[in-house]
């Protein structure tokens, strides 16, 4: 089975990545090269790799941003994704795409062209797995902080987007005290069927993580959401979002806090060929669900709201062909596990 793997640059410094051989460029003069090339040639094959010698794989990118992504007019994105889309089903004769990054919130999860009918291919969001590692890592974390999952106050940013809405049906379901944030109080509208009697609270302010001991972030925004004064004093963040939901800065404003590269994996045993900025044998989860599906030899489309049964499943795909959860890092910088221990103090 073949998947191509669908990504675009996060920021304009990947032009770099993107396009190597003219890397001594400026920035500016790539970027413009880039803005004058159609709309329905934006995108190439930059990678082809073997997955454990049972399947292929191919990183298809396209050359816009998270900036473009969001903030051009909606159906050009949509018409350049689709392009691309259709270059690998009729070009790379593949069989599926995880829609990587921003193009699966820019394409309604992938719904959207699933109603396009020139495309066979199957499609994945990648966001399934994605929200088993993001669970499993604020585990880890609550675990490694001892913190009392009784007295745990979670957040979750981002909470009626497909991977917040996945993290926030598990987590209501094991009792956790919950603080829902959106950026309308409408999107919460076909989340509260889920939440039966939990406990929780709805806000569209991103400042009321200021009462969370944990908070997961899960959004599409281009931009960073969490800035230092939102936080209480040892808090833990698992940021799944790309780019980053969490300022850069971080570390250096809140030493107090830990910020934590969520939605990231082990991949000690495959290299897809592509330069994705991350540290060395790690991989993310959206890519890894994509592989194992190709493994797996699953020819259906995992789009929409994830599948609290398929979760499970991926999970068991994770541990099968040993794609486990990364090593803790922030920003990619090593995170001392003496970290956790300072949580309770």
């Amino acid at each position: 089975m073949k998947v191509a793997i669908l990504g675009h640059l996060l920021a304009r410094k990947e032009y770099r990545y993107l396009f190597p051989y003219v890397k001594w460029l400026p920035l500016p003069l790539i970027e413009w090269f880039v803005s004058i090339v159609p709309d329905k040639k934006k995108f190439m094959p930059v990678s082809h790799f073997s997955i454990f010698d049972k399947a292929e794989g191919y990183v298809v990118g396209i050359a816009i941003t998270s900036a473009h992504v969001m903030g051009w007019d909606k159906e050009r994105v949509r018409k350049i994704i689709f392009e691309a889309i259709l270059y690998a089903q009729n070009e790379l004769k593949c069989d599926l795409v995880m829609l990587g990054a921003l193009t699966a919130p820019a394409t309604a999860a992938g719904l959207w062209l699933r109603e396009q009918k020139e495309l066979t291919i199957k499609i994945t969001t990648g966001n399934t797995y994605t929200a088993a590692i993001a669970i499993e890592g604020a585990d880890k974390a609550m675990e490694l902080a001892n913190m009392e999952k009784d007295k745990i106050k979670m957040a979750v940013v981002g909470a009626a987007g497909v991977i917040g809405e996945a993290v926030t049906k598990h987590y209501i379901l094991k009792g956790f005290d919950l603080i829902l944030i959106e950026r309308d109080m409408d999107r919460f509208k076909e989340l509260k069927p889920h939440l039966n009697n939990g406990k929780y609270v709805l806000s569209d302010k991103v400042s009321d993580i200021i009462n969370a001991d944990i908070i997961i972030t899960a959004t599409s925004h281009p931009e960073a959401l969490i800035v230092p004064e939102y936080l209480k004093k040892n808090a833990i963040i698992i940021d799944v979002a790309e780019p980053s939901d969490v300022v850069d800065d971080i570390e250096e404003r809140r030493p107090d806090v830990i910020s934590i590269d969520a939605g990231r994996v082990k991949w000690d045993k495959v290299d897809i060929k592509y330069n994705m900025g991350l540290p060395k044998n790690v991989g993310f989860a959206c890519i890894t669900e994509g592989m194992m599906q190709a493994l797996e030899n699953d020819y259906n489309d995992h789009i929409g709201s994830v599948n609290m049964e398929h979760l499970k499943k991926t999970a068991e795909w994770g541990r099968k062909w040993d794609f486990p959860l990364a090593d803790f890092t922030c920003f990619n910088k090593m995170i001392p596990l003496e970290k956790f221990k300072n949580v309770n103090k």
